[in-house]
């Protein structure tokens, strides 16, 4: 069960990191990105971080 809701939670990170830096990009523009496309970069090598930790598997449940 813990295994499920840390996946879960996971995956609404990243997709979160997406969500809010498009809607960024899209009424503001780049410029409105700490960091501009670095801070772009930042957010989405740390989503692919998240959606690659719900490949993990621990505890009993494995």
């Amino acid at each position: 069960m813990d295994q499920k809701v840390s996946h879960i939670v996971m995956y609404i990170l990243a997709i979160t990191l997406v969500v809010c830096v498009g809607v960024v990009l899209l009424a503001k523009g780049i410029t409105a990105v700490p960091h501009e496309w670095l801070g772009v970069a930042i957010a989405l090598v740390l989503a692919v971080a998240a959606l690659a930790m719900t490949r993990l598997s621990f505890g009993p449940d494995h």
